[in-house]
């Protein structure tokens, strides 16, 4: 076995060290005789045998218990810091989405809308912060589009199961179609039933 490092953290500083050893003997040398207020976070170490791991673990001074209290004030305190992260997280995450909303609702409304289909009828906008409504005109040119791409797949025995495309909802703008290219769908097998 080769050489071996260890993670370790000073419990009078929280600084974070890495201990090097030449061998498993070493190791298992100066985890019997750890120094104080030094905890053993883990072994860095490309050897995944589980027998060198259970030995090094085994070999290990346990924590005396001001260094247990330590330690259990050092978790409590990381637990907390990384509760508040995730309520900054989530109140950055808020903070956005509404600012992304509100610029929607001031956008021009007959920009065009990407819509999702499915075979059930179901229509919905892709982003679930575009409050407009799914216009009639919409609606049709999905439907329209959906019906082609049924023609281009009946012959494989298959029909369009879901779709998203970008469609304008209201007037044209001068040279556009009322699709938009790029649209994508997932096809699935056709019932026997169904014409």
């Amino acid at each position: 076995m080769g050489k071996l490092d260890l993670r370790l953290r000073d419990l009078e500083t929280a600084e974070l060290l890495i201990a090097s050893f030449e061998s498993e003997d070493d190791a298992a040398t100066w985890l019997r005789e750890r120094p104080h207020m030094m905890e053993v976070l883990g072994l860095i170490a490309e050897n995944s045998d589980p027998a060198m791991h259970q030995m090094l673990r085994e070999a290990a001074r346990p924590l005396d218990p001001d260094e247990a209290e330590v330690v259990r004030r050092m978790d409590v305190a990381d637990a907390k810091a990384r509760i508040a992260r995730e309520i900054e997280h989530a109140r950055r995450a808020t903070a956005e989405a509404e600012a992304h909303r509100a610029s929607l609702r001031s956008a021009d409304p007959n920009r065009p809308m990407q819509i999702s289909w499915s075979l059930e009828g179901d229509f919905a906008m892709m982003d679930p912060a575009d409050e407009r409504e799914i216009t009639p005109a919409a609606k049709e040119a999905v439907l329209e589009w959906v019906r082609e791409r049924d023609g281009w797949v009946a012959d494989r025995g298959l029909m369009v199961n879901e779709a998203v495309l970008t469609v304008w909802p209201g007037p044209l703008p001068k040279g556009e179609s009322r699709v938009q290219p790029g649209g994508k769908f997932i096809p699935a097998e056709r019932p026997a039933s169904t014409p």
